[in-house]
């Protein structure tokens, strides 16, 4: 049930969809790790009826939520190279715009579209008019994964597109594991200088950490960043998982840009439990530990470390954008 405070609560802006077929090619142990994730979904092997199991459950997790009422739903393009072909033996895994644009249109009060459009399709500027049209509050890129150099100059046309209709990019940041890589150096938080320079507001998921466990260098350069690019966000999507907790931690003591960050889960990445007994009270440890709604779970971390992202964030962000 809703609790009377939901239009106060959070928006998720990281959230993965799967394809309507529930098709997913993925080999060895990322194989198993998509295993995982469905079945903490509560969906089991692959096909429509799990795919439908797989969102259904997610809006279900949604409406339950006491801090979280809606979430941004990802498609996720396939990779092209340079002459604008797809590279079928490196999609690994992908969702079309139309299936999500499908999902939200099924559950709208709790779906939001993200839309995903690789810069070097041949129909690229087109399909951002189209997407835009169609209701999408953001465009996602994996870098690493779908072949996409940030710092292209090629990008440019599709960088001034995106500033024009006031889309955000929200672009994957360090290493990436879940899906195979095509370059993990597309995914360096230098490599958006170009858009940022563009106008275009862009959100560097993962608050811009390397995914490396401990690497100050990365978070000097990400405050770097920051501030010197007002037009720069990011979120908080997997900071739960051991090899990116060090980046929540640094937020903890810069609460003067807590209006620079989004509330996001990267579901249905898992989360890790124990690792946090060490940085917050015992309450709030068991508080957390006792959460089972993967939204409220988050939001609860949060709280108990005292990262405070505005509940209309991204609310303020599109306002900002447009």
């Amino acid at each position: 049930m809703r609790v009377p405070d939901k239009e106060s609560a959070y928006t998720d802006i990281h959230v993965h969809a799967v394809p309507r077929d529930g098709k997913i090619q993925a080999h060895g142990w990322r194989r198993a790790l998509f295993t995982l994730a469905a079945k903490r979904s509560g969906a089991h092997g692959t096909g429509p009826e799990a795919a439908r199991t797989y969102t259904e459950t997610l809006a279900r997790h949604l409406n339950r939520a006491r801090h979280v009422r809606r979430a941004v739903l990802l498609a996720l393009d396939q990779a092209y190279d340079e002459h604008g072909k797809p590279l079928t033996a490196m999609t690994g895994f992908s969702v079309s715009n139309e299936d999500v644009l499908a999902w939200c249109r099924d559950v709208p009060d709790v779906f939001l579209f993200g839309a995903s459009i690789h810069p070097h399709r041949r129909d690229a500027l087109d399909a951002l008019e189209r997407c835009a049209e169609q209701g999408a509050v953001l465009v996602k890129w994996l870098p690493n994964s779908q072949g996409i150099d940030p710092a292209d100059r090629r990008n440019l046309p599709f960088y001034q597109k995106l500033a024009e209709l006031g889309l955000p990019l929200l672009c994957h940041t360090g290493f990436e594991f879940a899906l195979p890589a095509i370059h993990q150096a597309y995914g360096d938080l230098e490599r958006l200088r170009l858009a940022l320079e563009q106008g275009v507001t862009v959100i560097a998921a993962h608050s811009g950490s390397s995914g490396l466990f401990i690497n100050p260098r990365a978070l000097t350069r990400f405050e770097q960043m920051l501030r010197r690019y007002p037009n720069l966000y990011c979120d908080t999507a997997a900071l739960a998982l051991p090899n990116r907790m060090e980046a929540l931690l640094w937020w903890r003591g810069h609460p003067e840009l807590f209006n620079r960050l989004l509330f996001a889960t990267d579901f249905p990445v898992p989360f890790w439990t124990p690792p946090w007994s060490l940085f917050l009270s015992r309450a709030d440890y068991i508080r957390f530990a006792r959460e089972h709604n993967p939204f409220d779970r988050m939001a609860v971390l949060l709280k108990g470390l005292g990262v405070y992202p505005p509940h209309d964030g991204f609310e303020l962000l599109l306002q900002h954008s447009r």
